[in-house]
């Protein structure tokens, strides 16, 4: 829980109120490796931290996989469409490996956003920075060629290369797997 509040920090410094308020909030959760975390068709209601495991959001779209984003320790995450809007969530999550999370529930966030400065401000400049993530990945999408977007990956994502499967990597990337072994292989 900890590991939250100091992830929080480094966006923005909590008030003792807030922070004391978003402690008796947080609620812990594990989750097996292939255990689903968001379903598709159903609201996102939670804001998550990892404390250990990794996860991937993904969808499918015509029988194939799109995996949107990695999550691993000391990271948030939620389904951000679904969680900001409250509808039905197009998106999964789902454990890659034994996860455990500590979360806070929508309507928490909400309480904690009204009555607290500090914790909206934290708020703002969470989704703002998941806004700006996004936004750089889909430019990188737009203007590198597939090695060049497996090159940036690695340099991104090093300390997960030998936790993520090539078939993931693949369809982060926007490709086959035969040709991120092609890609590879030139190395």
């Amino acid at each position: 829980m900890e590991g939250f509040l100091n992830q929080i920090n480094q966006y923005t410094q909590l008030s003792k109120e807030a922070e004391s308020d978003f402690l008796s909030k947080l609620k812990s959760k594990s989750y097996k490796k292939g255990e689903l975390i968001t379903k598709e068709g159903q609201v996102c209601k939670q804001l998550f931290f990892i404390n250990f495991g990794l996860v991937k959001q993904y969808y499918y779209h015509d029988d194939r996989l799109f995996v949107l984003r990695f999550f691993s320790e000391n990271n948030i995450f939620t389904t951000l469409d679904s969680f900001l809007k409250q509808t039905a969530a197009d998106f999964m999550t789902i454990a890659l490996e034994d996860t455990n999370v500590t979360y806070v529930d929508y309507e928490d966030v909400q309480e904690l956003a009204k009555n607290h400065h500090s914790f909206e401000t934290f708020l703002r400049k969470l989704f703002s920075f998941a806004a700006l993530t996004l936004l750089n990945r889909i430019k990188e999408l737009f203007n590198k060629d597939a090695a060049e977007l497996y090159e940036s990956f690695n340099q991104n994502n090093a300390h997960l290369l030998q936790r993520i499967s090539l078939g993931d990597i693949a369809s982060y990337i926007g490709i086959s797997q035969v040709t991120l072994s092609r890609i590879r292989a030139k190395k």
